[in-house]
Formats: structure tokens, C-alpha cells, sequence
């Protein structure tokens, strides 16, 4: 059998090259899916070694495909077994690849065409009116007028929120936060509001990527009418997609610098210009890395420069933290095809956060925050998760209406 998706991007040799030696099943920080199912299959060498066997003709087609969809789709997209290969197999995109080879062949799971319907409908992974990307929060804003006079204007610079921290209450509140640190250093900024769509990091997660291509090419269209130069986003699954992937499997290089948003403000306080933060909020907490930003981007030591500059902070790490950070759960749309096996992989992250004194856990990724947020008391914590962005609006002294309410 062949694999014309491995083949096009001259991934074939992969699952031959795969040692076998079980180090992304018990490596440290290693296979989250492993550790809860303790299935091989669910492991990378599990899935290299039915791909290779599929080449090769050693196993029924049918089965065998259903087995690896199974565990393809059934993966978060951490890259932990990526981290800890010993022969630098890249697993993440081999997955992308596959998902998109399992689809060409009818293997797709139901729960990817749901979601890639609420996309097409809605324009949002949310599946709400994209009207609701701004009116749906912008009241919560301290000064709602000011914030509505940068939607749409020309500006060299952008702030793409990302459809999470548009819609879900929780990570609106870094939404507004860093809006409000935008306006205190006198960033002049645009967003698209409800001309946001989508970045299109569901479908390549999917493996759908001549739908993601259509989402990209209208983002990218309307932040050049407004004479956009650089993009700054605070979730780092929009960050890869801008940064990585649209060049990488859809053919496009956006004509912009890209920045996490916590690269950005890392950069500022280097310059001197976030220095002596006027309020000590006198808290112990953990930092999450969350999988995107960190184990397959590398911002590790730009969110603890901002921890470390921000008053009255007791930082704690992790129990497996940077590269050996545990996934949280929420990531590769394993929620959208199976939410209890995704909330089972909390339990292990937790487990690991209670493990710490802290009494917040902060991440720079949407995602995981609000995540988070409701795995915590399912599985006995009482910590609470708390966004990067929103910390520091607090040390900056910023209030606004909702933020008690959100994190209650």
C-alpha cells in the first residue's frame, strides 16, 4: 500500500526509520495518549510500525486502517514522542499528513465533518455568529469606544485574537487584557473583528487542507487592504499557522512578521519598557507550556522573563515543564473526536499540578486556559488556571468588569 501524502512531502522513509525502542512510550514527559490508554498502537512507534507494515503489505487494509485512524486521530499533537525520539522522527507533521491520507481514502471520523461544517457555516470553530468575535465581550472593555476605533483601521500592525479567545469567556479576558496593555504603550493596532475568521488550524489538524487554504487566503486578503506589516497573536495554534504551516502544507508565505504574543512583550521588557510594574499580586503559581508555544515552537523562557519581571510572584515549575511538559489534553482536536478520552489526559496534568504549591497554574495558550479551567475541579483541584496576559494586565493595575466572574 502507499501513502501518496508521505511520498509528496518525502516523508515515506519515516516509518522504516522508526529504532523501536519505546522511548516515546515511557520517556520522560513522553506520549500522553500512551500513558492513559496503554495501547501500542496510540504510542509513535505503534503507529509507525502499522503504517510501515500497511507499505509493506502485511496486514488487511481495512483493519489495519481503522486501527490507525484509531490512534492517528486519537493523539493531541503534542509532539512529546517527537521530543524524546532518538532517530528525530517528525511525528507531528506525519500525523498532519496522515489525517489528511485517511481522509482521501474514507477513514475520516464523523466528528471531523461536524467540525469542519461549524467552520464553513460559522466561520469559527466556536459555531457562533461571527458578530459575537467583538459584540459578545466588548462591553466587558473599560473603554469599549476606543477599542471599537481599531477594528478595521489601517495600522502596520495586527492583533489576530483567534477564535477561542473571541468566544469562550475566559480566554476573552487575555483578549481584553492585552488589548489594554496595547493602548498603555501606545501600540497602534488593528483586528478584523467580525472579518476574522478562523486560522484554518482545526482543518490542517484534520487533514483538510484545501479548506484551511480558503481561510488563510481571506485572513491574509484582508489584513493587507488594511497595510498590515506584522501580526501579534496570543495563541500559539494561530501563531504556527501563520508562522509554519501555511508555507509548510498549504503553499503560502503571509506577507508579515509574525509574533506570539509573549515573544512581543518578552521583547519589551528587554528594551526596558515594562519595567517596575505598579501592582504586587503577592501569588504562588505553576506555568503550563502549553504544547504549541512550547514543545513545538520553543517559547519557553519568554513567558518566565515575564513572570520573573512581574511583582510578588512565587514561581514554581512544574513536575515535567519546557520540553517534558505533559499535554494538557485539549490539543489536535482530540476533543472534537473523542472529549472523554481528552479529559482523561487532564487527570495526568493535574495530577502533576497538584504536585506544585502553586495556586494558579498560568499558560500563554487559549486553549489550555479555558481547558483547564473545567478539568481542574472535575478531577479534585482546587487551583485555578489563569492566562499570561491577564497576570500582567492585573500587575499593571488594570480592572474591568467580568474578569472576577469568569474565574469564579
Amino acid at each position: 500500500m502507499k501513502f501518496a501524502m508521505l511520498e509528496k512531502y518525502n516523508f515515506r522513509d519515516m516509518a522504516f526509520k522508526c529504532a523501536q525502542c519505546s522511548y516515546c512510550q515511557v520517556g520522560h514527559g513522553a506520549c500522553p495518549t500512551y500513558k492513559v490508554k496503554r495501547l501500542e498502537s496510540y504510542s509513535g512507534k505503534g503507529k509507525m510500525l502499522i503504517t510501515k507494515a500497511l507499505m509493506l503489505n502485511r496486514l488487511k487494509s481495512k483493519d489495519a486502517l481503522e486501527g490507525l485512524r484509531d490512534a492517528i486521530f486519537g493523539c493531541t499533537l503534542c509532539g512529546g514522542c517527537e521530543e524524546i525520539c532518538q532517530v528525530d522522527i517528525p511525528f507531528v507533521k506525519i500525523y498532519q499528513l496522515m489525517r489528511s491520507e485517511l481522509r482521501g481514502l474514507g477513514f475520516w471520523p464523523e466528528g471531523m465533518n461536524a467540525a469542519r461544517d461549524t467552520l464553513l457555516k460559522f466561520r469559527n470553530i466556536q459555531g457562533q455568529s461571527q458578530t459575537e468575535r467583538i459584540d459578545g465581550w466588548s462591553y466587558w472593555h473599560p473603554n469599549e469606544g476606543h477599542l471599537f476605533k481599531h477594528q478595521l483601521k489601517e495600522a502596520k500592525t495586527a492583533f489576530f485574537m483567534g477564535c477561542v479567545s473571541s468566544f469562550n469567556a475566559i480566554p476573552i479576558q487575555a483578549t481584553i487584557s492585552s488589548t489594554l496593555i496595547f493602548d498603555k504603550l501606545d501600540e497602534d493596532y488593528t483586528f478584523l473583528g467580525d472579518e476574522e475568521q478562523c486560522c484554518g488550524a482545526p482543518l490542517i489538524m484534520t487533514g483538510d487542507f484545501e479548506t484551511a487554504k480558503k481561510f488563510a487566503d481571506h485572513n491574509i486578503q484582508k489584513l493587507q487592504e488594511l497595510g498590515v506589516e506584522r501580526v501579534i497573536t496570543n495563541c500559539p495554534g494561530c501563531y504556527r499557522m501563520w508562522n509554519q504551516e501555511y508555507e509548510e502544507l498549504l503553499g503560502i508565505k503571509p506577507p508579515f512578521e509574525t509574533l506570539y504574543g509573549y515573544e512581543y512583550l518578552a521583547r519589551l521588557m528587554d528594551e526596558g519598557k515594562m519595567n517596575n510594574l505598579p501592582n504586587r499580586l503577592d501569588a504562588t503559581v505553576t506555568f503550563h507550556d502549553g504544547c504549541d508555544a512550547g514543545r513545538n515552537t520553543g517559547f519557553f523562557e519568554e513567558p518566565r522573563k515575564i513572570l520573573e519581571n512581574i511583582p510578588g510572584i512565587d514561581f514554581v515549575e512544574l513536575p515535567h515543564n519546557k520540553s517534558n511538559c505533559y499535554c494538557c489534553g485539549s490539543g489536535g482536536v482530540l476533543r472534537a473526536y473523542d472529549e472523554e478520552f481528552a479529559s482523561r489526559i487532564s487527570k495526568l496534568k493535574i495530577q502533576d499540578i497538584e504536585d506544585t504549591r502553586a495556586d494558579w497554574v498560568i499558560s500563554g495558550c487559549p486553549s489550555c486556559v479555558d481547558f483547564l479551567q473545567y478539568q481542574l475541579p472535575k478531577w479534585g483541584s482546587t487551583k485555578k488556571s489563569k492566562d499570561l496576559a491577564v497576570l500582567l494586565g492585573e500587575a499593571m493595575g488594570f480592572t474591568w468588569d467580568g474578569l472576577d466572574d469568569a474565574y469564579r
